[in-house]
């Protein structure tokens, strides 16, 4: 059988030749080069005896000539060399006692020295008579390198000739072997594959050849059968594989459609319980139980139910209240503070351990529950019912039940999922309530601590004054005021007289009760709304008039003074009487001499000092027309 040769550029046989001849031609170059470097050495050899011979045959006669200086045969012994074909160049050397050396050299024409061509050089002795040699001269001669390159031209052809010869008769050979023993059953094999399609798989191969012969061409028609074979059996198993995947993508088509739906349930879930969140989130303190309840109401409707309950525990009692309670038509009703409802234990325990509980129906919740247990939630009809449980961090926040009408048997996943997001979601925002309320009441305690606070930073302890900080805080800016408004501000500093001695006679307790009455006393008397008393030391108390006058102010000390003596308050260790008084020192701002307060404050200091020099229990001013005897 004859195929066309399409697909393929060349043949296996013809590539097989090509790489005999390949082969042949390497192998013929290294024969070649062999057996051109033996025709050399071949050609040396017979050159160099060529050269021995005529040493042997004119060494003699050469003797002679020379010994008996016979010229003519000389000249005829070297023509009779020079003719020798193998010689390129010849030369005589003669030896003379009596004269210089001759030399006689016959050339072969365009003979060139080489070192490829054998050289022999030779003494030539005469022996006149025996015993006695005699050298007369020398004989060089030079091989011609021409005669061995021509001779080994000739050899490299003959060799090169029957290398060719050698390689184009093996290469026929081979090709004639592979087309007649393998290429043409390689194309029977070819055409038999490109013939084969899924109906004619079983068409097994039949090689035209001998049934004995067992060789790698039996082999390869063996594998192709049972490739055959198998792949008969791979497309019947495809088939199936194709119809049962069919089947499988038409049931995957139903599952994706159905997951689809019920993930485009849980998106609309999700959105649901987010929404409700940020409702809770932003909620109020005061509205959060309004906001919670709606929220749970929202998701009752949206998952078809028709009543809900929200247990919460009762404190201090074994049951539970109703904290929530919605039915469809109705709003929602706030029932906290109501009378608890029988105690419920296995329902929280199963809560605990399973998280949410569904059932399809009210008789299979009366099957799980206890009958005392599944009585508090049978007092309306209903169909599928869930209960949860919301609790976390060891708090408990009640149980929640939801119940759907009679005939909605079932709890589908998206309805599962919205539940058990809106657990989280409750037990979340009952902890942010408790967060809130937490917060509120921190704050409310922080403020009143801050207010605390800063009634003790600005006043005495002791007598309920502003202290130096507060009197401090605010004298630079009376002091500013005045001078952009240019009104007066008077300075009055207060000290109670010999008050150590009042301490150490009556005790520090006495102390510090006088220091109260003293401090009542002057408060009682300084009446305007700006006026500042502050306590500034032990017994020294300071006060601020601002828009009062040198003689204003002299009346507020005088005053001052006036109701501390009228307290009475007895002392024994006092030089001016037998109760307690004070000395006043006044100072008015001066702005042309009182550079800032702390001069205003010396001015005052310094009247205060002279009251005491002036007997005490008096007021002195720092302009002293002011000043008081003592009475």
């Amino acid at each position: 059988m004859r195929l066309k040769r399409s697909g393929f550029s060349h043949s296996l046989g013809t590539r097989l030749v090509w790489a005999t001849l390949g082969f042949c031609l390497v192998f013929t170059l290294l024969a070649v080069a062999v057996r051109t470097y033996l025709a050399w050495q071949e050609a040396w050899a017979k050159m160099n005896a060529d050269l021995t011979l005529v040493e042997q045959v004119y060494r003699q006669t050469l003797s002679k000539a020379i010994w008996e200086i016979d010229r003519e045969a000389l000249q005829a012994h070297m023509d009779s060399v020079a003719q020798v074909r193998t010689i390129g160049r010849i030369t005589l050397t003669i030896h003379s006692q009596n004269r210089s050396s001759e030399v006689i050299e016959r050339v072969t024409p365009e003979w060139q020295s080489s070192t490829l061509a054998p050289t022999h050089r030779l003494d030539l002795v005469y022996v006149p008579f025996p015993g006695g040699a005699e050298k007369v001269g020398e004989l060089m001669l030079a091989g011609d390198e021409r005669v061995l390159w021509a001779r080994l031209r000739g050899e490299i052809l003959n060799i090169v000739m029957a290398q060719l010869l050698q390689s184009l008769l093996l290469a026929g050979l081979i090709m004639l072997m592979f087309s007649r023993t393998v290429t043409v059953h390689i194309q029977l094999i070819a055409h038999h594959l490109g013939q084969l399609t899924p109906e004619t798989m079983g068409a097994p191969l039949r090689l035209e050849r001998h049934p004995a012969l067992k060789d790698e061409l039996t082999l390869l028609e063996s594998g192709v059968n049972q490739l055959q074979d198998k792949l008969v059996h791979h497309l019947a198993r495809q088939h199936q594989y194709e119809n049962e995947l069919g089947e499988h993508r038409d049931h995957l088509a139903d599952m994706v459609q159905a997951r689809t739906a019920e993930l485009e349930h849980l998106t609309l879930a999700q959105q649901l319980v987010l929404r409700l969140s940020n409702r809770l989130i932003h909620a109020s303190h005061e509205t959060f139980d309004a906001c919670q309840r709606d929220c749970l109401v929202d998701v009752a409707q949206r998952l078809g139910a028709n009543q809900v309950l929200w247990l919460v525990p009762v404190a201090g009692q074994p049951g539970f209240g109703l904290y929530a309670q919605w039915q469809r038509g109705s709003v929602t009703t706030d029932t906290s503070g109501s009378m608890p409802l029988p105690s419920l234990t296995q329902v929280p325990i199963r809560l605990a351990r399973e998280e949410l509980l569904f059932f399809l129906s009210q008789a299979e919740m009366q099957r799980s529950l206890e009958v005392h247990e599944a009585e508090v939630f049978l007092g309306q009809s209903f169909g599928a019912n869930a209960l949860a449980l919301l609790r976390g961090d060891d708090e408990d926040y009640g149980i929640l039940f939801i119940g759907k009408p009679l005939g909605q048997g079932d709890w589908p996943p998206e309805d599962r999922a919205l539940l058990s997001m809106t657990v989280q979601m409750l037990l979340h925002s009952v902890r942010h309530n408790m967060q809130l309320k937490q917060i509120a009441q921190t704050q409310d305690a922080l403020r009143q601590a801050n207010r605390q606070l800063e009634v003790l930073s600005r006043h005495d302890a002791l007598t309920g004054l502003f202290n130096r900080r507060h009197f401090d805080d605010i004298k630079l800016d009376e002091y500013q005021r005045a001078l952009r408004s240019g009104q007066p501000l008077s300075l009055m500093i207060c000290d109670i007289d010999f008050f150590k001695a009042y301490n150490d006679h009556y005790g520090h307790a006495h102390g510090d009760l006088c220091l109260q009455a003293v401090a009542q006393a002057m408060q009682s008397a300084i009446i305007r709304g700006g006026d500042v008393l502050a306590r500034i030391g032990g017994e020294e108390f300071v006060a601020l008039l601002p828009a009062t006058t040198a003689a204003a102010a002299w009346a507020v000390g005088e005053r001052v003074r006036l109701a501390v003596l009228g307290l009475q308050v007895p002392h024994a260790k006092s030089s001016v009487g037998s109760w307690v008084t004070i000395s006043v020192g006044l100072a008015q701002l001066q702005p042309t001499v009182h550079a800032d307060f702390d001069a205003l404050f010396h001015a005052a200091d310094q009247a205060l000092y002279r009251a005491k020099e002036n007997g005490r229990n008096t007021v002195a001013s720092s302009q002293q027309a002011f000043d008081t005897p003592v009475t």
